[in-house]
């Protein structure tokens, strides 16, 4: 299991130079990226950069919303609700209320699953498996691991074992699962 500290990232410039991103862990091989985690920034209006062959999975972790433009049709983006799109569409973004921090899961979708879900109620959950990468990461209050408090903003992943953590009144978690494509 590691411990991914939110004030250890590093700030980088998005692929399209539109903004700023904290890139929390990656895995990868010969042929590419399999999965990446991101924290991002969005203060302005503007285009999302382009991930093709990748799942996009984006939930705001900080701020109001935002709404994400496709050629087909907009998507609300809103707080704490993770939402699933292809990485190579085309997203032009209009914020709601100001400036919002998103969570980024990004999975090669011909190797990799990768689910996401938020986690509120108070106590203990467990999740995650065996044959599964797991990664927890704090949006809301505190939770704790195995003995360690995470703070929000700070991140969980474990592979090859399940996460069990504890989430007190007033937290919030998001979950993700990610596994090798049967």
């Amino acid at each position: 299991m590691q411990i991914i500290r939110q004030h250890d990232l590093v700030e980088t410039p998005w692929k399209n130079g539109g903004g700023i991103t904290r890139n929390i862990a990656q895995e990868g091989d010969t042929s590419g990226p399999l999965w990446r985690l991101s924290m991002a920034d969005v203060d302005r209006n503007g285009e999302f950069s382009s991930f093709p062959g990748m799942t996009r999975i984006l939930t705001v972790i900080k701020g109001d919303n935002m709404m994400l433009h496709r050629p087909n049709g907009a998507m609300l983006a809103r707080y704490a609700v993770p939402m699933t799109f292809d990485g190579s569409t085309p997203i032009t973004v209009t914020l709601g209320q100001g400036p919002i921090r998103n969570f980024n899961l990004m999975f090669d979708t011909a190797q990799c699953v990768g689910k996401a879900r938020v986690v509120r109620e108070p106590g203990v959950t467990d999740f995650g498996r065996a044959d599964q990468t797991g990664v927890l990461h704090v949006i809301a209050g505190h939770a704790q691991v195995e003995g360690a408090v995470l703070d929000m903003g700070d991140t969980v992943i474990s592979t090859a074992m399940p996460i069990s953590f504890d989430l007190p009144d007033d937290a919030a978690a998001l979950i993700i699962t990610l596994r090798a494509k049967d």
